[in-house]
């Protein structure tokens, strides 16, 4: 079933399972990426958004294609050395275990706490976090039920929580009218709930990472979401959240290459909310490390001449069809939060 199937991986990992020398850890790494269709080789009859990505499928997407998809998802994931992970356009619960134990058994690095469900989205992919440590609390938001729904985590003890949301966003596929307006519905959703969460508590350590879809000077995440650019306006009103790319030069802020148009979209963003700024009064416990945050890739990654992300992908040209061994269409982003001396 892709609709109303929650698997909750996390509630069957133990509350322990950090070694001692781990538990009072004053440093973490955040990071998100959209890891461009992520789908095992096997035919899933209730999802249909699955049939291109099996042996007999447009893209011809064998276990050997999928294993070989997965290695390279892992060697980037082990490289940033996460502690909490975003994901985008992961198909079901079995790739991520495959995953998991990928980055274990390879790399040598634990992510056991597996949050995820299947969602309702017409092409099959989820959204997901995997983190070194069980959450204390797993909400969910879903503004579409056709598209991919909002996971909101809470880590750490009482008096330090830190709340990561994940999304992805509507994407610009189909009538941009109608996009922008599945896109704004997703943003206010968001919004919403930053609301509810900093009326409670002003002080409270909340990013939002993901693929919003929007650049980050765009409407939709500034106006409707209240992702601004502008840290001396967050720092002035709580309710707002300072995207943490506006710091980056325009060329560092690019995640995904559109080819057609020859340019670069900051889809991929965090945003946080004020208490995590060094300066945020009232201060959270968290803080984000100073020049800590940007897109992360390795040379293996990009495609040359343009530095766009190398796909992995089968595509149509004029001459066939041309396949791409690469990693993903979008460029992983990730931060260092620390905790406040």
């Amino acid at each position: 079933m892709r609709c109303g199937l929650l698997l909750l991986a996390f509630f069957l990992t133990p509350a322990a399972w950090l070694p001692a020398a781990d538990s009072n850890r004053t440093s973490l790494v955040v990071a998100s990426w959209n890891v461009e269709n992520l789908f095992d080789a096997d035919d899933d009859p209730d999802n249909p958004g699955d049939d291109e990505y099996t042996p007999r499928g447009w893209t011809r997407w064998t276990e050997a294609r999928y294993r070989l998809k997965l290695a390279h998802v892992a060697d980037v994931v082990a490289r940033m050395q996460p502690d909490i992970l975003c994901l985008a356009e992961v198909e079901n619960h079995r790739v991520l275990d495959d995953l998991t134990l990928l980055l274990r058994r390879q790399h040598g690095l634990d992510l056991p706490a597996i949050i995820h469900r299947d969602c309702g989205d017409q092409r099959g992919i989820d959204t997901a976090i995997l983190a070194r440590q069980t959450p204390a609390a797993v909400d969910w938001l879903t503004p579409l039920r056709e598209q991919r729904h909002v996971i909101i985590a809470e880590f750490g003890e009482p008096g330090r929580r830190l709340t990561v949301m994940a999304n992805h966003w509507k994407s610009r596929y189909g009538k941009k009218s109608e996009a922008d307006a599945a896109r704004t519905i997703e943003a206010r959703a968001v919004r919403a709930e930053l609301d509810r969460r900093l009326k409670a508590n002003p002080s409270a350590a909340i990013i939002v990472a993901g693929d919003l879809n929007d650049d980050i000077d765009g409407a939709i995440p500034q106006a409707c979401a209240g992702f601004v650019l502008d840290e001396g306006a967050v720092l002035a009103d709580g309710r707002l959240l300072y995207n943490l790319s506006a710091a980056l030069t325009p060329e560092a802020r690019g995640t995904y290459y559109y080819n057609q148009g020859r340019r670069w979209n900051s889809f991929d963003s965090m945003s946080v909310s004020r208490g995590l700024l060094p300066k945020g009064v009232p201060p959270s416990p968290w803080r984000v490390r100073a020049k800590s945050y940007g897109a992360f890739s390795i040379p293996e990654m990009r495609m040359a001449g343009s530095g766009a992300p190398l796909p992995f992908r089968r595509v149509r040209t004029r001459a066939g069809s041309r396949v791409y061994d690469g990693y993903s269409d979008h460029f992983p982003i990730k931060a260092i939060i620390e905790m406040r001396p």
